[in-house]
């Protein structure tokens, strides 16, 4: 089993002002808009941060996804989709992003 460590999507010096101004609002929608990440990966499957279970053979495509501001690569990740809806594995926000790939490769029936 794998489990997907990701870093701070917004720092400490931004997101605790937000936090007091927005009376804990934003810190609520942040964790609600991470629901879709993939949370970790094992035999059968793979579980979403929102609680979803979703088995390897579900897989229907993916598409790997880059955004870019000005030229510059502020986002990557891989896009899942399956019947269910879609889930996501967002590199640009994953401590352990080589170890992930090469798990979700290896047990993956969809080619990236």
């Amino acid at each position: 089993m794998l489990e997907v460590k990701l870093r701070p999507g917004v720092h400490g010096c931004i997101y605790w002002p937000l936090a007091v101004i927005s009376l804990g609002l934003i810190p609520l929608a942040m964790k609600s808009a991470e629901k879709h990440f993939i949370a970790r990966m094992d035999e059968e499957g793979l579980w979403t941060r929102g609680g979803r279970r979703i088995a390897w053979g579900e897989i229907e495509r993916l598409e790997r996804t880059v955004g870019k501001v000005q030229g510059i690569k502020m986002s990557d990740e891989v896009l899942v989709f399956t019947r269910q809806g879609r889930v996501s594995l967002p590199m640009w926000r994953m401590e352990n992003m080589e170890e992930a790939l090469v798990y979700f490769g290896a047990h993956s029936p969809v080619a990236l």
